[in-house]
């Protein structure tokens, strides 16, 4: 569900017909995974993406064709056949690729993009099911859209228990049965990350992580330096001494969380209570020595620290990239903030034995 800010956004701006393009099913070589989306207007005004742009071209000439029937069409490329040099891409993928188009109206979210929307914003889970394909007579048709929340859907008996092994595994999957074809995701809540600290060093850190599409929030004790205007990016900005703050923050296995703010005290604070919050990571700018007498002080003060706590905690953070200007450390430290959360070491893909997006 990436991206689905920008693309609400895109739609609401929409003065005239447009129509929404979704990666349904992948196979082989593909760039993105199925549940890519773009809005595509006449004359090629668009947002989101769903390829390397090997797709694109050609479903855009499509759009006005769906637009005048205003029914959500299919259509199936095969980048590894002679075919793929008539779209002129030549770009021999050795992948197949199945998209949904559908109508947009100007203005107005599908329902089913604003209920995603307001299950993310309030970090909860559940799924969503985009039929494509379907027989005649079968429950639904293509556009059908079927939805899991707290275990709750009106979706029939098989569809209903395959979305809920896609909302418990967090991985989109193909569904198959009753002469229904459908897409399965999860709608999860957006990787966060909390940055405590508000000195001009994190500033490049928001402005790289907000091109990820992650839900950012700052904390800072100085409302000098905590503010909208130099951290527009921000989605939350709470001013405050950081163990008071902290503690209003929702943590959850989906956020990250970097400690920069290079105030002692206000560093040993954050730890305090980012070592105890479920975070699937936690960074801690500096060198080893000032962070190993960080965690010797706050553990003489607080006792024992918490095992799992210590388990996400990564200093000094960020991957060896060979960084000394503030915008490459920032990328060091957001590379490694992604691998962590994404449950990967961070190494080169060339090394790499299994399979790049499995």
């Amino acid at each position: 569900m990436k991206g689905l800010r920008e693309l609400a956004a895109a739609i609401r701006s929409l003065e005239g017909p447009a129509a929404l393009s979704t990666l349904v099913r992948a196979r082989g070589s593909s760039y993105r995974k199925p549940g890519a989306r773009m809005v595509h207007a006449p004359g090629g005004v668009r947002a989101g993406g769903i390829s390397a742009g090997c797709l694109e071209t050609d479903v855009l000439e499509r759009v006005e064709r769906v637009l005048a029937a205003g029914v959500p069409a299919l259509a199936t490329y095969d980048m590894g056949s002679d075919l793929d040099l008539v779209w002129g891409t030549g770009m021999g993928c050795q992948g197949r690729a199945d998209v949904l188009m559908e109508p947009l109206e100007p203005g107005r979210l599908p329902w089913w993009m604003t209920w995603c929307l307001d299950l993310m914003e309030t970090r909860g889970r559940g799924a969503l099911a985009t039929v494509w394909a379907a027989e005649a007579g079968a429950f639904a048709g293509p556009g059908d859209r079927f939805i899991l929340t707290e275990d709750e859907t009106q979706a029939p008996a098989a569809l209903a228990e395959a979305l809920r092994a896609v909302e418990a595994s967090g991985e989109p999957a193909d569904f198959e049965a009753e002469g229904v074809r459908a897409l399965l995701e999860p709608v999860l809540p957006p990787t966060a990350l909390w940055i405590v600290g508000a000195g001009d060093h994190a500033r490049p850190l928001f402005r790289i992580a907000r091109n990820l599409g992650w839900y950012l929030g700052l904390a800072d004790h100085r409302p000098a330096l905590a503010t909208a205007a130099r951290f527009p990016e921000a989605d939350r900005i709470l001013v405050g001494r950081a163990g008071d703050v902290l503690a209003r923050v929702p943590f959850d296995a989906r956020t990250g969380a970097l400690v920069v703010s290079h105030v002692f005290e206000e560093d040993k604070a954050a730890l305090d209570a980012l070592l105890r919050a479920p975070l699937g990571y936690l960074g801690l700018q500096g060198n080893r020595r000032r962070s190993e007498r960080l965690l010797q002080e706050l553990e003489a003060e607080r006792g024992p620290l918490p095992a799992s706590g210590l388990a996400a905690l990564h200093f000094p953070a960020g991957l060896d990239l060979g960084a000394e200007s503030p915008e490459a450390i920032a990328l060091s430290m957001i590379a490694e903030a992604q691998a962590v959360l994404s449950g990967r070491k961070g190494g080169p893909l060339r090394d790499r034995k299994l399979p790049i997006h499995g």
